[in-house]
This record gives structure tokens, C-alpha cells and sequence, in this order.
């Protein structure tokens, strides 16, 4: 009887029979389901239970009729917030087979008292299966889960499978003969070798697929084919047969071991990025570090954090231009006479050379700093970065770095400085790139792949302009377009050509970005505007 009334059926039954009976009292059973059958109720993430309180807080129910009170939930503090959202919404709790009232009260005392009893039962049958499962398995039983190549279950035990344990042996033996992991697995796939192919409760199939490398070191490195059962790390004889020897997979273990890549010490060390913390965009939103790997390499950026929602474009900026760039223009402040003298015109004059040879001096030490000891200046500092489209501002607290030299703050409290550095944006793909400029009149160093290309664009349209008709009809078309489009930047504006040559030109304009520009118009002023030149 008590087990017919566990199905959600019968559950259902009892509660609308109870319903019908309060028909006097003007009771009506709602036609909506709110079952969540093969769920837990230790938790209130169940669809049903949410759906119940979304109808409660909207008005649709005025009465819950659960069997009973733990069909509802297992758990005090969930019972709690249940409870809470039938107050706000002026609707009440009926069990039918447990009479509450929880309008007062005692009602709830009495509902509190058997959710924790609820609660205490739910832990101990948790507690006594965790032991179950931990005194089966110290006796070497299976305990269920993914079955392993090489052995089926009959009678919750293992048996083996006696194809299936060759192929594990043929796979272990491989691995052993092989270079690398790679290499097995391109021989597994050439022999046609899959994973397990079990059979699921609906009919279905799991398995039979080829072989994936973490799946491979499963195999390589599971026990079980020794005739052990691992368990919290603990090694256990097993009830069944191995179907490897000892020494096939110790010599596998030994393999795996040997190729096992130790831990590269310099990315055991804790990275450390500069402007953590103390860098935003124009949209007031933090600029978190993050990096990539290409080919082993690092690359690390500052990307604004978009969990705002905000509509607006993030910014993605080179770490290491960036900190360099930082790191140059508070160089450039401390060596500035004229302007330091300006920031300390307060001081009296004793002081006032003090603070200059203190910023000189400061100046010459930061290059020698570790990024930890110069990330701690920059916070002293209360340094703040704010990236936007058209340049980089920095505002660092003079007065701070009065305190630095012992030097009087009093005169002029938080007095602030702000630096700028120029960027330009660029088009890469679909996505906008964000550049840092060098100082104005700063040469950078020639480009002679980039000069390389200048040249070749005019003998690609000398090519182009003594070509016939027949030539380029017999060209490859492919050979045709790559010459034509080598020949637009033959047509590049004089003055452009000769900021190229001169290593005068915006640090966007790289061979790369030439070759694979989209259109380039033939009016040298949109040239100019479209590749960051200044206007002449």
C-alpha cells in the first residue's frame, strides 16, 4: 500500500480525492502538473517545484496539496523560503496524509520538526551508502559505472570479454612499441580499434567510437586490468580476473611516467600582470588580464570585462605594449625638469631639489624594478588607466609621491597628474583592434619588408601596363590577382610612400596589413584618413 502511494500517480489521486472532499469550502483542483519525478528533493532546482512557486507568486494558487510534507521538499532551510513565498502571496500548505496549519505558529513548529527529521534521514541514508560503497569496493567489488574494455557485468560482477581483453592487450603493448600517444592512437584508427560499445536502458548504444587520447590514458592507466579496485586512492585486490600481467602494465605505468612533461618552472611562476586592478575603458568597465598560446607562446591582453551587457565594443589591448608604454611616460615625467619643477612649485626651495634628484633618481631605478616591485610603486601611486578610442590617459597622485620622498604633502593635498598615449584603431577581419601610437616624431625602426613590398607594387604595374590582351588571358587567374593587387600600392600618395621609407608611418601599416588590405581608394587624402596618416 505505502509503496503504491509512492508513485506520482497514485500521489496525485490521494490529493485530488482530498481536494473534491473541501468542495464545500470552495476547492478546485487546477488541471496543472507540478511532478518532478527523478529528481531529488534536497534542492529546490527542480522544474516543477519552480513552476509551482512562479503560479503562487502570480496568484493561481491559493492552497498546495502535497501527500506529503517531504513530497514537497527534503530540506529545513528550502522549506523556509517556501514558506516565505506562500506568506507574500497569502496562500497556505496542506499535507494529506499530516495535519498542518501553517497559518500559525505551532503548525510550523510541527512542519519544522519533521523537515529536520526529513533532513537527518536524507544525510544518513547518504552517509550509510557512502560506506556501503567504501566497505564493497576494500572487498575488491565492482560497484557499477562505466563498464571497462574487456570485461561485461553478469550478477553485478565483472567477466571478461575475451576479444575485447585482447584488444586491450593488443593496445597496451602498442603504446609500449610506439613513439608517442599520437602516434597509438593513428594506429588504433588505421586498424579500425573502438572504445565500448554498451547497450542502454532505452535501446540505445554508447561506445563504439574511436579511440580519444584522454580516453586511451584511461585505459593505459586503469587498474582494473590488473585485478584492482581503486578507491579514494586506496588500492584494493578485486573479485575478478585480470586480464593483464604485471609486468606488461608496470612497464606501461613506467612509460607513461617517463613521458609525463614536468612542470615548467617559469609557468609554475605566479604571473603577475601590472595593471590589474588599476585599468578601465571609457566605458567604465575593468579591463581584466587574459592571454592566449599560439604555438607554445604566450600572449597576454588586457580585454574590457563585458558583463555589463553593455552594447558598446570592448577594448583588447597588447599587455606588453601597454605596460612598456606605462612604464615610458612615468619615466618621461620623473626626468622632465620643467614639469616636475611645475608640480613642486609649492615646496619650499629646499625641498623643491630634493623632490627633482628624488624623481630622477626614481626614474633610473624603475628599469631595474621586477614587475612586482614596480606594480607596488604604480599603487602607491593610485595610478588609473583609462583606455578609449583615441588615446590611453594615465592620473597618478602626486601627492603620494611627495609622501614617497618624505617630502610636504600638506600645501597641495591629492594633487593628481594625467599622461596620455596616443592609439589608432584598426580594422583586422571582422574585428577592431586597438594600437598604441608612438609619441609624436618618434621614429620607428624601418620596416624593410614593408619597403620591399613598396617596391615591388611599381614593378607589378610596370608588369601589368606592358602586358597584352593574349597576356593576361594565358596569366592563372590566381597570378593575375595577387600582381593586381600588389600594384594599388603603386598608387599610394608620394607622401605616404615616404613615411614608409623614412620609418615615419603609423605602427598599424605592416607588410601584412598592406598586402591583405580590402580596397584602397585611388584619392590620396581618403588614403591618408583610411591608413592613420595625418592630413596634409
Amino acid at each position: 500500500m505505502e509503496q503504491a502511494f509512492n508513485s506520482l500517480d497514485a500521489q496525485r489521486e490521494a490529493c485530488a480525492a482530498y481536494v473534491l472532499s473541501q468542495r464545500h469550502e470552495g476547492w478546485m483542483l487546477l488541471p496543472d502538473l507540478y511532478d518532478d519525478g527523478g529528481y531529488t528533493g534536497s534542492n529546490m532546482d527542480r522544474p516543477g517545484l519552480q513552476q509551482l512557486l512562479a503560479d503562487v507568486r502570480n496568484g493561481k494558487i491559493d492552497v498546495i496539496v502535497v501527500y506529503k510534507v517531504d513530497r514537497l521538499t527534503r530540506s529545513l532551510a528550502d522549506f523556509a523560503k517556501i514558506v516565505e513565498v506562500l506568506d507574500a502571496s497569502g496562500a497556505s500548505f496542506v499535507s494529506v496524509t499530516q495535519a498542518f496549519n501553517t497559518t500559525n505558529s505551532m503548525g510550523r513548529l510541527t512542519l519544522n520538526v519533521l523537515l529536520s527529521f526529513a533532513q537527518f534521514e536524507r544525510e544518513v541514508i547518504a552517509e550509510r551508502i557512502r560506506d556501503k560503497v567504501a566497505a564493497s569496493k576494500a572487498r575488491g567489488m565492482w560497484m557499477g559505472g562505466s563498464l571497462p574494455l574487456g570485461y561485461t557485468a553478469i550478477d553485478k560482477k565483472l567477466v571478461i570479454v575475451p576479444d575485447e581483453a585482447a584488444t586491450v592487450r593488443h593496445i597496451m603493448g602498442r603504446y609500449l612499441a610506439s613513439s608517442s600517444v599520437r602516434e597509438l592512437l593513428v594506429e588504433l584508427r588505421r586498424d579500425g580499434v573502438v572504445s565500448k560499445r554498451v547497450l542502454k536502458r532505452n535501446g540505445g548504444t554508447r561506445g563504439g567510437v574511436p579511440f580519444s587520447r584522454g580516453a586511451v590514458y584511461h585505459l593505459l592507466a586503469n587498474r582494473v586490468y590488473v585485478g584492482e579496485i581503486v578507491h579514494h586512492g586506496k588500492i584494493y585486490a578485486g573479485e575478478h580476473e585480470a586480464i593483464v600481467d604485471r609486468e606488461l602494465f608496470d612497464a606501461v605505468q613506467a612509460r607513461l611516467a617517463e613521458r609525463t612533461n614536468p612542470r615548467n618552472p617559469q609557468y609554475a611562476r605566479r604571473c603577475i600582470s601590472l595593471l590589474a586592478g588599476m585599468i578601465q575603458d571609457e566605458q567604465g568597465r575593468p579591463m581584466s588580464p587574459t592571454h592566449t598560446l599560439k604555438q607554445g607562446k604566450r600572449y597576454s591582453y588586457y580585454a574590457s570585462h563585458k558583463g555589463d551587457g553593455s552594447s558598446e565594443p570592448a577594448f583588447r589591448l597588447p599587455a606588453v605594449n601597454l605596460d612598456d608604454a606605462v612604464k615610458t611616460e612615468l619615466r618621461s615625467l620623473l626626468i622632465d625638469l620643467p614639469r616636475i619643477r611645475e608640480l613642486g612649485h609649492h615646496l619650499p626651495a629646499s625641498q623643491q631639489v630634493k623632490f627633482i634628484t628624488s624623481c630622477s633618481a626614481l626614474a633610473h631605478s624603475i628599469e631595474a624594478m621586477s614587475t612586482a616591485e614596480f606594480r607596488g610603486l604604480l599603487q602607491k601611486l593610485d595610478l588609473m588607466v583609462t583606455v578609449s578610442k583615441g588615446e590611453i590617459s594615465i592620473v597618478l597622485n602626486i601627492t603620494n609621491l611627495l609622501k614617497q620622498f618624505n617630502l610636504d604633502t600638506k600645501s597641495e593635498p591629492n594633487q593628481m597628474v594625467t599622461l596620455s598615449i596616443r592609439t589608432s584603431s584598426a580594422t583586422w577581419g571582422h574585428e577592431t583592434r586597438l594600437r598604441l601610437d608612438p609619441p609624436q616624431g618618434t621614429i620607428t625602426p624601418r620596416d624593410t619588408s614593408l619597403m620591399e613590398l613598396i617596391a615591388r607594387s611599381f614593378a607589378a604595374r610596370d608588369q601589368l601596363l606592358a602586358m597584352t590582351h593574349e597576356d593576361v588571358i594565358a596569366m592563372p587567374t590566381t597570378r593575375l590577382r595577387h600582381i593586381e593587387r600588389t600594384a594599388r600600392l603603386a598608387y599610394l600618395a608620394p607622401d605616404i610612400v615616404r613615411a614608409i621609407m623614412d620609418g615615419k608611418h603609423p605602427r598599424q601599416i605592416t607588410r601584412r596589413y598592406l598586402s591583405r588590405i580590402g580596397s584602397l581608394p585611388l584619392c590620396w587624402t581618403k588614403q591618408r584618413a583610411m591608413l592613420g596618416f595625418p592630413a596634409t
